[in-house]
C-alpha cells in the first residue's frame, strides 16, 4: 500500500485487532463524483468503471408461491467472464437485472422496448430461467410479439405443498393476458377452493378429476377434490350474476358420483361451453334415461376422453373457427389417475361427450319449476322411453374430435 509522503502504521492492540492509521496527507485516489451511491467497480481487461448497488426485495414478494417450485435466482458464477474478453456493460446490465427476479414486474417492463426484452428472455432461455413468473409478464406487456415465440407454457405440480386457493391465484389474468387451461387431480380442496375457481376470469377450459374409490384413501379424513350439485349451482349463479366461466369452452368431470342429472341444467348458463367429457358419472348419465335434455344431446360415448385437456381445447377452437391467438397457460395441480389397462373390468363405454345443442347461455332457475316437476312425476306411471338414440345430423364438434384423434 502506497503512503505517499506520509506515513502508515500499524499497532496491535493487546486482543489482537489491527488498527491502521494514516498521517495528515489525503490518499492519492479519490472518488470521481459525491453522486456515486455505490463503490466503484472496474473490468480490468476492458478498463470500465461501474457502480453497482443492491436493494433487497419487497416483503410483499420475498416468498409467495410461485417460487415454491421454481427459484428466481441464477446459478452462482453462472455467466461471469467470457472466453472472447470482457463482457460488454449491456450484458453485465442484464445478468445483474434477472440474476433475483422476485423484484421484476410488470410495470418495470412498462417502458422496456421490445428488441431489449426479446434479449432478456433468450438470455433466461440460456440459463434456464424462464419462469412462470417471468411469462406471465411478457404475456401482459408484450401481448401481440410475445405470443408468436412462446405461445403455450406448461406446469405441473404433483405434489402440492400450499393450499388450492394459492395455486389457483397463480393462474389468474384480470386483463385477460393470457389463457389457463386448469386441471385439478388428486388433490386436496376445501369446498370455499373449488367455488372460487368461479374468480378465474381466464379459464377457458377445466379438467376436474375425483380418485375412484379404489384409489381413495379410506383411513384419510380429509375432503377430496370433488363435486356436487350445491357447488356447480353456485358456480351457475356466478355466471349469471358476476359474469363467471365466461372463457369456459371445456369441461372434463371425472369420478363425480354426487352429481346428478340436474348438472347439465345448470351448465346451461354458462356462455362459452361448448361441450361436456363425463368420465363415471352415473347421475349425469341418468338426465338421458328419460329422453333428451334441453341444451344438451350425445355427441360421443367411448371409454376414456379422447386426449388431453389442452388438445380438447384446441380441437374445439378448431371446430368453431375461432382463431384465438392469446397465450395459453395449462397448469395441473396435484396426480392423475393412471389410464384402465384393458377392458375386463370394463365392458361398457364410461365417458360420454355432451354436446351444446343451442347457441348461447340462458337463465336457469335453481329447481326446474313446479309444472315440470308434475310432468316428472306423472311420466312413471307410463312405460320408459327407450335409450336415446343418436339422429342423422351434420358435422359437428364429435366427428371432428374423432377425426383429430
Amino acid at each position: 500500500m502506497e503512503h505517499c509522503n506520509g506515513y502508515f502504521s500499524v499497532v496491535a492492540k493487546r486482543n489482537g485487532e489491527l488498527n491502521a492509521s494514516v498521517g495528515s496527507k489525503q490518499p492519492m485516489f479519490k472518488r470521481p463524483s459525491a453522486r456515486a451511491k455505490g463503490p466503484l467497480n472496474i473490468v480490468h481487461e476492458s478498463g470500465q468503471v461501474y457502480t453497482e448497488t443492491e436493494s433487497s426485495p419487497a416483503v410483499k414478494v420475498r416468498n409467495g408461491p410461485g417460487w415454491l417450485h421454481e427459484s428466481p435466482f441464477l446459478l452462482m458464477g453462472w455467466g461471469e467472464g467470457s472466453p472472447f474478453g470482457a463482457s460488454p456493460l449491456r450484458y453485465l446490465a442484464m445478468r445483474t437485472l434477472v440474476s433475483d427476479q422476485r423484484n421484476l414486474s410488470i410495470p418495470l417492463f412498462g417502458n422496456v422496448p421490445w428488441n431489449i426484452a426479446h434479449d432478456i428472455w433468450d438470455y433466461l432461455g440460456k440459463c434456464r430461467k424462464q419462469t412462470l413468473h417471468m411469462w406471465k409478464i411478457y404475456a401482459t406487456v408484450y401481448p401481440t410479439q410475445f405470443r408468436e415465440i412462446e405461445p403455450y407454457r406448461s406446469m405441473k405440480i404433483e405434489e402440492p405443498q400450499i393450499s388450492m386457493r394459492e395455486y389457483l391465484g397463480l393462474t389468474k389474468s384480470k386483463s385477460l393476458s393470457w389463457r389457463v387451461v386448469l386441471t385439478l387431480g388428486a388433490s386436496y380442496a376445501r369446498i370455499p377452493e373449488i367455488v372460487g375457481i368461479s374468480e378465474i376470469k381466464n379459464l377457458a377450459a377445466l379438467d376436474i378429476a375425483t380418485p375412484p374409490e379404489q384409489d381413495a384413501s379410506p383411513e384419510s379424513d380429509i375432503q377430496m377434490t370433488a363435486l356436487t350439485d350445491r357447488i356447480v349451482r353456485a358456480w351457475s349463479e356466478m355466471a349469471q350474476t358476476e359474469n363467471a366461466f365466461s372463457q369456459l369452452r371445456v369441461l372434463i368431470i371425472r369420478n363425480q358420483t354426487d352429481l346428478s342429472k340436474m348438472t347439465l341444467h345448470f351448465l346451461k348458463s354458462f356462455p362459452s361451453l361448448q361441450f361436456v367429457v363425463a368420465l363415471e358419472c352415473p347421475g349425469i348419465a341418468s338426465a338421458f334415461s328419460d329422453g333428451s335434455v334441453d341444451g344438451w344431446m350425445v355427441a360421443e360415448v367411448m371409454q376414456s376422453p379422447p386426449g388431453t385437456l389442452y388438445e380438447l381445447y384446441n380441437a374445439n377452437c378448431k371446430a368453431a373457427n375461432i382463431e384465438d391467438l392469446t397465450p395459453v397457460l395449462e397448469f395441473q395441480i396435484g396426480k392423475m389417475s393412471p389410464k384402465p389397462r384393458g377392458r375386463a373390468n370394463r365392458p361398457n363405454p364410461h365417458c360420454v361427450i355432451y354436446q351444446r345443442t343451442d347457441d348461447g347461455p340462458r337463465r336457469v332457475d335453481p329447481e326446474p319449476s313446479i309444472r315440470k316437476r308434475k310432468d316428472v312425476g306423472a311420466s312413471d306411471e307410463h312405460p320408459r322411453k327407450g335409450r336415446a338414440v343418436m339422429k342423422d345430423r351434420t358435422k359437428d364438434i364429435g366427428d371432428v374430435l374423432s377425426d383429430f384423434f
